[in-house]
């Protein structure tokens, strides 16, 4: 994926370090982002990054983008398990809030058991389910 500039200068205001005023600059640089492209770059930091804050400060924006969300679940679900901070479970709630919670439970379930049992995508898409147990009416 190509980053545009603006893109760019949302990654890097995301990985400066926190300060009192991060989150007016964060929300500054986020709407400098076409509309069109600014799923995508919170996206990408799920996808490149396994930092906790940083997944954390781009999880804030995520459910402006439920109804916006055109992704194939099984295709966003491999690209983040590499990489999604086990800790931030705005992106298991924001999935479930796109796709359903059942099936990102019954989904990651699924493609966890294409991964080595030690692995960390396995550990990921459990997680995943493990996070929206609570959201199924049977309990995941």
């Amino acid at each position: 994926m190509d980053l545009s500039p603006e893109q760019l200068r949302f990654i890097e205001a995301v990985r400066k370090p926190k300060h009192h005023r991060r989150e007016i600059q964060l929300q500054k640089r986020f709407n400098e982002i076409p509309r069109a492209e600014q799923l995508d770059t919170l996206l990408y930091i799920f996808t490149h990054s396994n930092n906790y804050g940083d997944q954390q400060d781009c999880s804030r924006f995520l459910p402006d983008f439920v109804s916006d969300c055109d992704y194939a679940l099984e295709e966003l679900l491999m690209q983040i398990a590499p990489t999604w901070n086990l800790s931030v479970e705005e992106l298991p709630d924001f999935l479930a809030d796109v796709y359903g919670a059942e099936r990102v439970v019954n989904t990651s379930k699924s493609l966890a058991t294409q991964h080595p049992d030690d692995s960390y995508e396995r550990r990921s898409l459990g997680t995943i389910a493990w996070w929206l147990k609570r959201r199924c009416p049977d309990g995941g």
